[in-house]
């Protein structure tokens, strides 16, 4: 490889250029190249990207570090320095500190995947609690680095668990509640926020005051009470939106839980301060009287939301300014003002104004969403960036809390105050019972106000709040908050006296996360099948007719679609039995429907971009040849109608308008001006812009369904494009072809064939038959006929645009310059064109029929997806519909069939397109789209 560098330094010194060997040209490509051992094309690539190079570079600088690493560790070893190693021991469990959330993360992940394709309704909170509480547990006997990093996290301080956690979480609640409905509903809210909150901390507390064994202080029960008032929706909401339940449910439990927590922490705040105040240590707590506690309680409240709405207007005009809707640095820098300002308001309120930080962070999130949600310049950008804040903060508060929580239940430690015994566990059963039937008393205690003011509401909806009622994040938070407090507090204090008050948060915790937990495990998953029974989802009847109307136009829809491929050349020997076999929603349609889609393409497309469809594979299926098809009969045609003088006058128009559209566009495929000068810097250009084009049009083909973005086949195309774009900066012609056969003959489709393996496994297994088949030669002739049909449609569609909107407009010609490079696209076009040829024609027509299956699946289910976009389907039915897609499409991919049962031969075709009538065909519109001058002897011809 060295020798072949400096060889080709040498010949570009001699020629005067300045060519390296990170900047080597692919020589162009023949017949006899493109069959060069897969030897030399390694060698290629290898020259062409630098990988042996950067190899031997990293593992020179590996061998590197494990010597200085080794060297190290020898002259620690022979130092004996206790002080070095001590710090070291220090700085090792500083960094190890950040192990632990990255860790629940990527068991987040997986717990997810497991949860949303095999146990949906298990809630995924639930189950991260749970395995939080299997780390906490292992702390006690294992000494890995995860469990020292979950220990660092468990002491944490107290505030800033609150300062971390809750302002993420909150300002998307927020920001998603319906602004109209809030302010309709606003007073049964504050209802069910303030009252009925006090009235369910009082109860709880006397549960566990009287009932407990623990000798819990009043405050520290009250403390409790307020601690298990504050509900956590995200579940419940989950399965309201995916159920469709009524918007009026919706609001009052996502509204009752953002009010319900911030009256919740504020009357955590003012026990919490009179247990505190127990301890009889400096600085610590405040007795605060009775006429103190409300005078606090609505100094934390008001006093958080005027904060809250201040910092509101303060980010509206920053939104505002940031009014450059092209740039996508503006939306950036959007998101981070929305983040910002929600930690800021947050700190601001609780820790410098000694406000409610809640509240706060709610009120500002509902001022930006009723005023400025249409100063977004991507409102897509900011509410995914705030679902992947809220997804990462629930998924390591759970973690987080069911460590603690495990810890405390482990029952190892020194002191018996701190164990989960037997008893405790009798306990927290006792208190999950008592806390849901406070909540049905509570909420039916208040009915009669909430049902007369507001939007009202029913007993039936009252039933679902009660049961719905889940404990969460808010109350994990501030358990470990208070938890984190008394441990630091207390540190220096006498052992009793850490005994005693550290004992009491334990129990208090353990309390708290086993009713998140059992909140979660149990009332989650229940909900569904309650909501269900209860009839406040849509009823089926009625829905079931509205789906079926979806799926008829879905039906429509994918018929256009299908017109619209076979327009296409590439899909012309597209036999109709491999669709209908398939794609479900085409097995019935009829000759009718057909013609009508053929018109509808034709009325759709403008003039200048109209192709006829090949029906040839199509028509002979579905014509009988009787009178049923005759134009008078239109029952069996639901979007074929008859043109109207005024139709026919605005078509007139239309096409009027599309000629001289044309006229200006011109004919460009043929006419050039010669006589025009160019100069190497416009050819470069000219490249540069068309390799941009390319690009385009293969993330186009992954946004239409026909690659998947993630893929073998769109990396070669994308490593292509990329090599086209380098060698246009060099000067260099477009090669794009012979860099496609370099990045698909190195590692890259072995390990693809590897992975498509491992995951048949799954299916396999299933279908319990173990004995696996992998047809390695299918996969890459699978593989390789998808390259090439991508690969030219993108070069057709780029020659296209590059035609239409970058060459000179008005003008019939183009350049010199322009020649060249369309010149060179049909060079790669050929021989893409000429690889395939080199294939199994069979083979061949097999995978082109699958690839226009797939297509067609992946535009149902991309129907599917705007339908649930629009809010027109509901993400349960949506997500059923396209799972079964997703099915059909694993069923296609693995499909091996090469006949299909009733596929007519080609003479037989051609006798059924030659007994369609011409007047028919003349009346319907389609006399252009089917010949209809056939007879036997066309056979093979190719019509």
């Amino acid at each position: 490889i060295m020798s072949g560098w400096h060889e080709e330094e040498r010949r570009a010194d001699g020629d005067g250029g300045c060519l390296s060997f990170a900047s080597r040209p692919i020589k162009s490509t023949t017949n006899k190249t493109s069959r060069r051992s897969i030897d030399q094309r390694f060698r290629d690539y290898l020259a062409r990207t630098n990988i042996d190079v950067i190899a031997i570079g990293l593992l020179l600088a590996l061998c590197h570090i494990r010597a200085v690493h080794a060297k190290s560790e020898e002259a620690t070893d022979e130092g004996g320095h206790d002080s070095l190693q001590d710090e070291h021991s220090d700085e090792h469990k500083e960094v190890y500190a950040i192990l632990f959330p990255w860790f629940a993360e990527i068991v987040g992940v997986f717990v997810y995947y497991f949860l949303s394709r095999y146990a949906h309704a298990i809630p995924y909170t639930a189950v991260m609690f749970i395995i939080g509480t299997l780390i906490g547990i292992s702390t006690k006997y294992l000494k890995d680095d995860v469990s020292s990093s979950a220990s660092t996290w468990v002491g944490i301080e107290g505030h800033l668990i609150l300062l971390i956690f809750l302002p993420g979480l909150l300002y998307l609640d927020s920001y998603n509640i319906d602004v109209h409905l809030f302010v309709a509903s606003f007073v049964q809210l504050l209802t069910f926020a303030f009252p009925m909150v006090l009235a369910g901390t009082t109860l709880t507390a006397l549960v566990a005051y009287y009932v407990f064994p623990y000798n819990w202080s009043f405050d520290l029960s009250m403390t409790f009470g307020a601690i298990l008032a504050a509900t956590d929706p995200v579940a419940v909401s989950v399965l309201l939106n995916e159920l469709g339940a009524p918007p009026r449910l919706k609001i009052h439990v996502s509204g009752e839980s953002l009010l319900n927590d911030g009256s919740a922490v504020v009357f955590f705040i003012i026990f919490s301060s009179r247990f505190l105040y127990e301890l009889q240590l400096e600085d610590v707590g405040k007795d605060i009287g009775w006429g103190e506690g409300f005078k606090l309680f609505f100094r934390l409240s008001l006093g958080g939301a005027c904060i809250g709405i201040a910092f509101g207007v303060g980010l509206l005009m920053i939104l505002y300014n940031l009014n450059r809707r092209l740039s996508g640095e503006d939306s950036v820098v959007q998101v981070v003002a929305t983040i910002t300002t929600a930690y800021l308001v947050f700190f601001t309120s609780e820790i410098l104004a000694q406000c409610s930080g809640i509240i706060a962070v709610v009120f500002c999130g509902i001022v930006v969403k009723a005023f400025g949600e249409t100063l977004y310049n991507d409102s897509h950008l900011s509410h995914h960036f705030w679902e992947i804040t809220e997804y990462l903060l629930n998924t390591l508060l759970f973690a987080l809390g069911g460590c603690v929580w495990g810890d405390l239940i482990s029952g190892v430690d020194v002191y018996d105050a701190y164990q989960f015994t037997g008893s405790d566990w009798g306990f927290l059963i006792a208190l999950y019972v008592l806390i849901t039937i406070i909540r049905f008393v509570l909420i039916f205690a208040f009915y009669p106000i909430t049902s007369n003011t507001g939007i009202g509401t029913t007993w039936k909806e009252a039933v679902f709040m009660s049961y719905g009622g889940l404990r969460g994040a808010v109350g994990i938070a501030l358990a470990l908050a208070l938890h984190a407090q008394v441990v630091h507090f207390t540190s220096n204090e006498s052992e009793e006296m850490q005994k005693q008050y550290q004992g009491y948060t334990t129990k208090l915790f353990g309390m708290v996360g086993g009713i998140a937990l059992l909140t979660l495990v149990i009332n989650g998953p229940t909900s569904g099948p309650l909501l269900k029974h209860l009839g406040l989802v849509t009823p089926t009847e009625s829905r079931k007719k509205i789906i079926e109307n979806y799926e008829q136009h879905m039906m429509q829809h994918t018929l256009v679609e299908y017109v619209k491929l076979l327009t296409e050349e590439r899909f012309h020997d597209v036999d109709y039995t491999v669709v209908k076999c398939h794609v479900p929603c085409l097995r019935n349609i009829n000759y009718d429907q057909l013609i009508a889609a053929v018109k509808k393409h034709k009325e759709e497309s403008p003039l200048i971009d109209y192709i006829k469809p090949n029906l040839k594979n199509v028509i002979p299926y579905l014509y009988g040849g009787g009178p049923e098809h005759g134009v008078e009969d239109d029952q069996h045609t639901p979007f074929l109608h008859t043109p109207t003088t005024r139709s026919l006058r605005r078509t007139q128009k239309m096409e009027y308008g599309q000629r001289a559209t044309k006229r200006v566009y011109g004919d460009r495929s043929t006419v050039y001006d010669m006589r025009a000068i160019y100069s190497k810097s416009d050819v470069e250009e000219k490249r540069s812009v068309f390799a941009k084009i390319l690009r385009t049009a293969y993330h186009r083909l992954i946004e239409q369904g026909e690659i998947e973005g993630s893929g073998f086949v769109f990396y070669t195309l994308k490593q292509s494009v990329d090599h086209a774009d380098n060698a246009a900066s060099r000067g260099l012609p477009i090669s794009d072809w012979n860099a496609l056969e370099v990045a698909s003959n190195g590692w890259i489709r072995p390990a693809e064939s590897i992975m498509h393996r491992i995951l048949n496994l799954k299916k396999l297994f299933r279908d319990k038959n173990i004995c696996i088949d992998f047809d390695r030669r299918y996969f890459f002739i699978h593989t390789k006929v998808r390259q090439i049909l991508a690969f030219t449609h993108a070069h057709e569609w780029a020659r296209k645009i590059f035609k239409r909107e970058f060459s000179k407009a008005g003008e019939d010609y183009l350049t010199p310059a322009e020649k060249i490079v369309m010149d060179e696209s049909d060079k790669q076009v050929q021989l893409a064109s000429e690889a395939l040829c080199e294939l199994d024609e069979t083979e061949v027509a097999m995978v082109k029929s699958q690839y226009a299956c797939q297509i067609l699946l992946n535009r149902s289910a991309h129907y599917y997806q705007k339908l649930h976009q629009r809010g027109l389907m509901t993400e349960r039915e949506a997500g059923k519909v396209l799972e079964e897609i997703e099915d059909e499409i694993n069923d296609l991919l693995e499909c091996r069939e090469k006949e299909y049962e009733d596929e007519m031969s080609s003479s037989e075709k051609i006798r059924r397109l030659s007994m369609i009538p011409k007047e028919t065909l003349h009346m319907q519109g389609i006399e252009d789209v089917v010949p209809t001058d056939v007879c036997v002897s066309d056979l093979g011809s190719g019509l």
